[in-house]
């Protein structure tokens, strides 16, 4: 069984995705341009209220 099922789902798929982006050796400035797009597309597709919660929440957790 892989350990990742043991994970929450966000977590999981977070330790995936940082998994393959280091396998295509991308420069962390390019991942990090890259997840802004994935990042407004994901808030994109929310509804109004639960997006502007979302924009806080990733400001707040960024300033950390």
């Amino acid at each position: 069984m892989d350990d990742l099922d043991q994970l929450p789902e966000d977590i999981a798929l977070a330790i995936e995705m940082i998994r393959q982006l280091e396998n295509l050796n991308y420069q962390p400035e390019t991942i990090l341009q890259a997840m802004l797009h994935v990042s407004k597309d994901a808030l994109g597709k929310l509804p109004e209220q639960e997006r502007e919660q979302w924009q806080k929440r990733l400001i707040t957790e960024l300033g950390r």
